[in-house]
């Protein structure tokens, strides 16, 4: 089973906690911290970027959550609890942010969302929730949206330069499906897109597939995605556009991915559509040597005149097709003068091929090194300029949990919470034993412990070098109550609550 949670308790949002049917997966536990963060199972055969590892946990994940993990397996931060998609860092005012969809999650065979997306300072204080609240929304049939807030979808929350956000909608409406054999009367899951300032809100461009579809006409769908039994009412709309990324062009232009069509699609300023490049006919270009269906994540890069290089994420696999193709990165090399679409390289491992059905992204690194989340596999891989695996992180069995994205990235984390510390008597050693975690935080080396019989009676007693997410010391005798410290250069000391010893560990 899919689980989907409800929205989350900020602005209004409210949460719902989602209890996995799926614990053979090893998870981690902490005495002073509530947090279980999957058991990263990680082989590395070489250099890998700098910076940790961002994802997320959905279907019958322990705990729906993102995370911030280093490669040898240690928690950094984990948030609270909800269906949280897409989380990674990027830049609004030349500041790192930290950017996640936070809302409710409709499982295949729909596969999109409705919510919010969070940005968080360094701090993981929320600073703005970007949302889309009235633009003639109606949910999925089976669905109460009463208490909607925003209709944003999980698929996209990239930020511009120019300090907007690139977000993505699913709308419930009617038109005619007679055409590819489906009702008169016919229901479809529009794809819509946004550009929208992130401080105000303020929607800059819309755009919507239905508006466009003399342009990208459904029967060019119906190869890759048939209309069956789909269309006959709200609760089981024809999704068959199924927009899943959407980047901008330095020209202003935008470039948006579709899961069913195969294919990219540039998108003018107008809403007009002013190419199409499909993954198995080429649309208006010429392939040379490459392939690609059912794909996420497109994104733009080195942009150069009439050439520029698109990355995608080829899953190969859908609810549709799938188990023929292995999923791979492919990097290819566009030419708007010449009509010709290259290939730079594709990235697999040959020793673990994955066959992916839904979700999964390509992230271009520093020295040319790729990662790649695997969308309903979840696995994260590194690969090396040479195209060679460096780096597998698993977090749970294919097909049982999934993560929508994955990323690497440097990150400094100063939590405005306090540290926390537990601590109890071990009875056998006659020792007084700390645990002491501060979630989120990167800067601190070392912790100061301080005990006494009493509460107002503490005095230094230990100092202990930080040692992952949660370091434990223990501490000759028996101690009543203790606070712990902790300490590094450059940053505000934090300082924990005290609290009692508990009488056995």
């Amino acid at each position: 089973m899919r689980h989907f949670s409800a929205f989350a308790a900020l602005c209004g949002l409210r949460a719902t906690l989602v209890a996995a049917e799926n614990t053979t997966w090893p998870w981690q536990t902490f005495k002073s911290s509530p947090h279980e963060p999957p058991n990263l199972k990680v082989s590395r055969s070489g250099l890998v970027s700098p910076g940790y590892l961002f994802f997320d946990q959905s279907w019958d994940a322990h705990q729906y959550s993102v995370f911030i993990m280093s490669d040898s397996n240690e928690l950094v931060w984990q948030s609270p609890p909800g269906d949280l998609k897409g989380f990674r860092v990027q830049k609004l005012d030349g500041k790192p942010v930290l950017t996640y969809f936070n809302g409710l999650g409709v499982p295949e065979p729909f596969g999109w969302g409705y919510g919010i997306v969070q940005v968080l300072d360094e701090s993981y204080q929320s600073i703005y929730n970007v949302s889309v609240t009235n633009d003639n929304y109606k949910a999925l049939g089976s669905i109460d949206s009463s208490s909607f807030v925003s209709w944003i979808d999980m698929h996209e929350n990239t930020i511009t330069p120019d300090g907007t956000m690139l977000v993505t909608g699913y709308n419930v409406t009617q038109t005619d499906l007679s055409s590819v054999g489906g009702p008169e009367n016919g229901w479809i899951a529009d794809s819509l897109f946004y550009e929208i300032d992130v401080k105000t809100n303020e929607i800059l461009f819309r755009w919507s597939a239905l508006d466009h579809i003399d342009q990208i006409p459904l029967e060019n769908v119906q190869p890759f995605y048939p209309i069956q039994d789909w269309g006959h009412n709200s609760s089981s709309p024809y999704g068959y556009f199924h927009i899943n990324s959407v980047d901008k062009f330095q020209d202003g232009t935008y470039i948006i991915s579709s899961r069913y069509y195969c294919s990219l699609f540039k998108i003018a300023k107008d809403g007009s559509v002013d190419w199409t490049l499909q993954g198995q006919t080429g649309g208006d270009f010429e392939l040379n040597g490459i392939e690609f269906s059912y794909q996420h994540d497109a994104r733009i890069h080195d942009e150069a005149g009439d050439a520029f290089v698109i990355s995608i994420f080829d899953n190969a696999n859908s609810d549709v097709q799938n188990g023929t193709d292995h999923t791979e990165g492919i990097l290819m090399n566009v030419n708007l003068a010449t009509r010709q679409v290259s290939l730079i390289q594709t990235l697999h491992d040959q020793q673990d091929e994955i066959f992916s059905t839904s979700q999964g992204n390509t992230q271009l690194l520093p020295k040319n090194h790729v990662l790649m989340g695997y969308g309903s596999n979840p696995k994260i891989k590194e690969y090396n300029a040479n195209g060679s695996c460096v780096m597998t992180a698993q977090f749970g069995f294919d097909d049982v949990v999934a993560s929508y994205r994955a990323y690497r990235s440097p990150w400094v984390g100063v939590p405005k919470t306090l540290p926390d510390a537990f601590s109890c008597i071990d009875q056998g050693r006659n020792t007084t034993n700390v645990y002491m975690s501060w979630n989120g935080a990167t800067e601190h080396k070392e912790w100061k412990v301080f005990g006494g019989a009493t509460s107002s009676d503490l005095r230094p007693v230990a100092a202990r070098r930080k040692t992952g997410f949660e370091t434990v010391t223990s501490i000759k005798g028996r101690l009543g109550y203790v606070r712990v410290e902790a300490h590094g250069l450059g940053i505000q000391k934090g300082v924990s609550k005290i609290v009692p010893v508990k009488n056995r560990c």
